[in-house]
């Protein structure tokens, strides 16, 4: 469970959050949704810890989960392969298998500059597949994935995530 109270964020003079709670159950599936620069990516980085709130507090039970997330941007680093980028949080098996499920087996020893960006995207949802974290956190994570492949990917994550908190951006 994630039990987020009155927690406020700032930027500089421009607060993003104020007062903002919500409790969040194991396994359930929630998804924020707005304008740009309402606080949704705010929020999923306070979530993971890369922000600190200024007032309020989050608290996670049991304590200090494990987070998968699929980041705005694909984040792949670009002088490893595609296998090497998802096996960075898990095994090389079970990377390959991910791989191969998502429809980049051939694509498994490329570099991420000569794939497009829909497989960019599906190489970051892999590799947050890979690493099974407790809860997982998507920030516009279907961005580039045609029609059909979101549909192929969506169910590919509840099947990983089935049990588990799944927060979507």
């Amino acid at each position: 469970m994630i039990d987020i109270k009155n927690i406020t964020f700032s930027y500089g003079e421009k607060q993003i959050l104020k007062n903002f709670s919500i409790k969040i159950s194991d396994t359930d599936r929630i998804c924020f949704s707005g304008p740009s620069g309402c606080g949704k990516t705010t929020l999923a980085r306070l979530l993971i810890g890369l922000e600190k709130v200024e007032s309020g507090r989050i608290r996670y039970l049991p304590p200090n989960p494990r987070f998968s997330t699929v980041f705005q941007e694909d984040r792949l680093i670009s002088n490893l392969t595609v296998l090497e980028n998802v096996a960075l949080s898990g095994d090389k098996e079970k990377a390959r298998e991910l791989l191969t499920v998502l429809g980049l087996k051939e694509q498994i020893n490329e570099y991420p500059d000569t794939l497009s960006g829909g497989m960019c995207r599906k190489v970051s949802v892999a590799r947050a597949l890979c690493y099974d974290g407790d809860i997982l956190i998507l920030d516009e994570a279907f961005n580039g994935i045609d029609h059909d492949g979101r549909e192929h990917v969506a169910k590919l994550i509840l099947q990983h995530f089935a049990k588990k908190t799944i927060i979507m951006i």
